[in-house]
């Protein structure tokens, strides 16, 4: 091929000047007469009009498109607009769940010290998990500073393969679905309360069951159905008196669609200005939830030193701090300027504290609190402004993450290009908004809780990123750019990779309570 063109250059009249600047730069290397041959005319030719372009339009030589692409690259380089307040917002959002709500619960069951044990140990595991997940996510090629799009699954595909993609895509899918759902049905509940209370007629819904063949009814509840003793005890759940023997559309449930099924259809930059409106409510009324606790006093009899039942202990607070599955969607969407560590250990401290004020304050508070700490809160014995306040709380809480959720599962649903925008909406968005009213009621939710907290979120948010950060560091010699133990970070990989089989083994651990308490329980 190289003889071929060169007597075919030889064949053509004298070249101008631009075109022996080419050949110079190019010093008739193979590669070089492969970018030259589109301007050299087939055949003999006698004018120098045999030339195939124009100078100004000739295809240029590697050198020139290399050089070329990477200013282009440096031109489209995505640059996030997530800053400090949006970052915090959807970490503590991200954290402050649906399972946020059994705290007090928890806390009267399992005792003061292990319950605030637990929380503090399971924050940092979480912190610890997150950390590794992003300095793993920085290893990526070309990603130090986080400008490429690398979701979740697509991680594991990097350094693992694509059987790993796929695996993590389905625990990924299952344990936001758990999460979703859960959000759905406790927002839902909380709407149908408060049309119970404050509308006439109370909330409605339309009941459908099976007596020899399929019926429907149209139902009313309000919070009049409900004795005082009821109410005082938390649990005027609507629509509860029916059973488990059917299922309900509530009007409730439909007001949720109607308002977040949008917002899930949004990106997360989108989505960041109402994370921040829900992160405003939280600090708001956990400051209101905290003077009303005061001010009806504490009782230490309530709530014991050490508690009496541990089973579901580290499931429900495993399932709070699922914050890992939030990291990969913001890494890519922050501010170059907004520092990892300060987001994740800062929103680990401020959920974590207001854990044990709002879990342990209303334990105290509560006789009975209920396994949905907002029953006992609208329940009208706290008064009017509890009552307010819990459903605003619930409706901007716990609702504002029910898009958060379906965001993240659409962004990793769509990662690789494995499904499109849309088709992961149908699997994302409308699959959760459309089946969440079949858990309404009975016991669905709290076994979502404790069976999904135990077993896809310990795999999803604590062992699968530790196992796949101590792979890397097996791996490659690419350190990351993300300092995880602050002035202590090991720069041996000796000792990094003991301290990551460290943080494996509490981790595995932790998830071994929770299945052992999940069973006995």
């Amino acid at each position: 091929m190289v003889k071929h063109a060169a007597q075919e250059i030889d064949s053509t009249p004298a070249l101008t000047s631009d075109d022996n600047l080419v050949l110079e730069m190019t010093q008739l290397s193979s590669d070089s007469v492969d970018d030259l041959s589109p301007l050299i005319v087939e055949g003999t030719s006698e004018t120098n009009h045999d030339l195939a372009y124009p100078t100004s339009d000739r295809p240029k030589p590697t050198w020139f498109r290399q050089m070329s692409n990477e200013l282009s690259e440096g031109w489209t380089t995505h640059i996030g607009s997530i800053g400090y307040l949006g970052s915090v917002s959807i970490a503590v959002n991200s954290l402050t769940g649906p399972a946020m709500l059994n705290l007090p619960d928890t806390f009267q069951r399992a005792g003061l010290i292990p319950t605030i044990l637990t929380l503090i140990f399971v924050a940092i595991l979480s912190s610890l998990c997150c950390l590794h997940m992003s300095n793993t996510i920085s290893k990526v090629r070309g990603n130090g500073n986080f400008r490429k799009e690398i979701e979740y699954s697509e991680t594991f595909e990097a350094f693992w393969g694509h059987k790993s993609f796929i695996g993590t895509q389905i625990l990924f899918f299952l344990c936001i679905s758990c999460l979703n759902i859960s959000s759905i049905v406790d927002t839902s509940q909380v709407v149908d309360t408060f049309l119970g209370h404050w509308f006439p007629g109370g909330s409605a819904a339309l009941y459908m069951y099976w007596d020899e063949g399929p019926h429907a009814e149209f139902i009313r509840w309000s919070y009049h159905s409900c004795s005082q003793e009821i109410l005082e005890a938390g649990d005027c759940v609507p629509f509860a008196d029916d059973g488990d023997v059917g299922h309900h559309l509530t009007v409730g449930y439909a007001i949720c669609v109607l308002v977040f099924l949008p917002m899930a259809l949004m990106d997360l930059k989108e989505n960041a200005a109402w994370q921040v409106l829900g992160f405003v409510v939280l600090l708001v009324c956990s400051v209101i939830f905290v003077i009303i606790f005061m001010l009806e006093g504490l009782n230490t009899d309530y709530i014991s030193l050490w508690g009496t039942s541990w089973g579901t202990l580290f499931g429900v607070i495993l399932f709070n701090y699922a914050l890992v599955i939030a990291v990969p969607a913001w890494l890519y969407e922050k501010e170059p300027t907004v520092d990892v560590p300060k987001v994740v250990n800062g929103s680990a401290i401020l959920s974590t504290i207001l854990y044990v004020l709002i879990g342990a304050l209303g334990a105290m508070t509560m006789p009975h609190a209920s396994q949905n700490m907002l029953e006992s809160m609208m329940s009208g014995t706290f008064g009017i402004v509890m009552q307010i306040c819990a459903s605003v709380f619930a409706f901007f809480i716990i609702g504002l993450g029910i898009p958060l959720f379906c965001v993240l599962k659409r962004m990793n649903l769509t990662g690789k290009e494995m499904l499109s925008k849309s088709h992961a909406n149908l699997f994302a968005v409308y699959l959760p908004f459309s089946i969440s009213w079949l858990f309404y009621t009975g016991d669905w939710v709290t076994q979502l809780l404790s069976w999904g907290g135990m077993i896809f979120t310990t795999l999803v948010a604590f062992i699968l990123p530790v196992l796949i950060s101590l792979h890397t560091l097996e791996e490659t010699d690419e350190p990351g750019s993300v300092l995880i133990y602050g002035s202590w970070d090991f720069t041996e990989k000796s000792s990094q990779a003991t301290a990551l089989k460290v943080l494996l083994v509490l981790s595995v651990l932790a998830s071994l309570a929770g299945l052992a308490g999940n069973f006995l329980g």
